[in-house]
């Protein structure tokens, strides 16, 4: 059974190391940018405990499967200049081996009712434009609103906008076939 739960301090390298796991396949080709696990790990812990300072309310959660953690998301407020009332979503990795689960699909509606209770109405979606997770985005409602260039390179970066409770909406339909693979999910 897959358990979500908010991550822990103790949590945050096998979150790295799972997007480690998945940041060539985000890649797709466009870039070799290569990932250091040590500066990932001091960058996104740091971001996880400077929230309060930076007005910002940041919500990390995992899917673990026993001990293992096998998926994460983590989302945080919008900057003001992409949206007056929306969430940033910072990252959606999922294990390649366990894919086809739902746990994205859990994981994003999780982040979604959370910020939704809060009062914030729309999703910002950075994401590589040859990204497969593109797909992902565009099936549950959002669409790309612009594209910007990122890294050395110069990568494509795909920016979706879709209103949260629209896309919650379109996720509630999928998501009950996966359920019966979660605990209180």
């Amino acid at each position: 059974m897959i358990s979500i739960r908010e991550l822990k301090d103790k949590d945050m390298m096998q979150a790295i190391q799972l997007k480690l796991i998945c940041w060539p396949e985000e890649l797709a080709g466009m870039s070799d940018h290569e990932l250091d696990i040590e500066k990932e790990y001091i960058f996104w812990f740091e971001w996880m405990h400077n929230g309060i300072e930076n007005n910002d309310v940041r919500s990390l959660l995992g899917a673990f499967e026993g001990e293992t953690l096998i998926g994460v998301v983590f989302a945080s407020f919008a900057e003001k200049d992409e949206s007056d009332n929306g969430i940033e979503l910072n990252g959606l990795w999922v294990h390649p081996e366990t894919r086809g689960r739902g746990i994205s699909l859990v994981l994003m509606i999780k982040i979604l009712n959370y910020y939704e209770s809060l009062g914030l109405k729309e999703i910002i979606i950075y994401n590589l434009h040859n990204s497969p997770s593109n797909s992902f985005y565009k099936k549950f409602g959002a669409a790309v609103y612009k594209t910007e260039f990122q890294m050395k390179e110069r990568v494509p970066t795909d920016v979706f906008k879709c209103d949260i409770h629209a896309m919650r909406e379109h996720m509630n339909k999928s998501v009950s076939n996966y359920l019966m693979n979660f605990v209180d999910a």
